[in-house]
């Protein structure tokens, strides 16, 4: 089953094996990294770890630990661990390297709500030589260049980082209560639980998860980085997200709320660890099969996705 999506340097040696010059080791994303993995490590994942998830760093631990697994995998791995480390590091440490910087080129900006981050990176072109290698080191430099042609990540002030009205808790209480109303019992046009819900700002990237199942195939590891990559974006620092799971309507209605929501926290598993993304921006609920993208065709491929919403600061 299929799920869409709307909305440091590495060792030289390493980079040397995966294609990738001492040059580029800055700019070289979450996707691009966790991709390597999944092809150096394919053959080692279906023998050793087949039913370990990506999420909580349990998938690379699985890996890591086993003797079998092959030199390549294993070197794989320990270099997308430093990628990992070093970007939280420069994350950490960009505000007080380019203070300087910061000062000089965004004077009169207010601080808050990330508007000395974004002012800030528009003219990081101009900025001092260990600040700019700082910035490239905390990814900030990354491009987003997903790989299927209906991904939509558009990020710019006036568009991804808009604030929204939804909450998971919210959300999790309208499914429960639309399941339990006869007016919601036809799968056919069945309305929407939030009509504004799939219009508000959202990172949009096709997973694929196993049949039936909440486990995220190898050949996604490059998606789920991209969602990493877009979460680290300047435009982003702060942003707080809501994972929306949803089904379509073939099978039980109960089970597919109950596998939208695992589906859900396994992304938000993932993206807290490996990627290191900030557990209190990240809230998920399961909506199976009650907010239906395409309520006039309810077993339509389109309605099988999950939804990345930004709600704000």
């Amino acid at each position: 089953m299929q799920t869409a999506y709307r909305g440091p340097a590495l060792a030289a040696l390493v980079l040397a094996l995966a294609g990738f010059t001492p040059a580029s080791a800055q700019t070289i994303g979450f996707a691009d990294a966790v991709n390597q993995f999944a092809v150096a490590c394919k053959s080692d994942i279906a023998k050793y770890c087949k039913r370990v998830p990506l999420g909580g760093g349990r998938l690379g631990s699985c890996l890591a630990q086993n003797g079998k697994v092959s030199a390549s995998c294993k070197t794989t791995i320990a270099a997308l661990r430093g990628m990992v480390v070093k970007r939280a590091d420069a994350r950490a440490s960009v505000m007080k390297v380019c203070d300087a910087d910061i000062k000089r080129l965004c004077a009169g900006i207010q601080a808050g709500d990330g508007n000395l981050m974004q002012c800030f990176f528009a003219s990081r072109k101009n900025a001092s030589a260990p600040c700019r290698e700082t910035v490239a080191d905390a990814g900030y430099e990354t491009p987003l260049a997903p790989d299927q042609p209906t991904t939509q990540i558009a990020l710019n002030p006036t568009d991804i980082v808009a604030p929204g009205t939804v909450t998971a808790a919210g959300l999790r209480k309208l499914a429960l209560e639309g399941m339990r109303n006869p007016a919601r019992a036809a799968r056919v046009n069945r309305p929407p639980l939030v009509d504004h819900l799939n219009n508000m700002a959202q990172i949009t990237i096709a997973i694929a998860f196993e049949f039936n199942s909440a486990l995220i195939s190898p050949e996604s590891f490059k998606a789920v980085g991209l969602m990493a990559d877009a979460l680290n974006s300047p435009y982003l620092q702060g942003s707080r997200f809501v994972i929306v799971g949803n089904t379509d309507a073939v099978g039980n209605r109960e089970y597919n709320l109950k596998l939208s929501q695992e589906r859900a926290d396994a992304i938000r598993e993932a993206l807290v660890k490996p990627f290191g993304i900030n557990p209190a921006r990240l809230d998920e609920v399961g909506l199976g099969e009650e907010q239906l993208l395409d309520p006039a065709h309810p077993d339509a491929a389109e309605n099988r996705r999950v939804q990345l919403i930004n709600i704000g600061r």
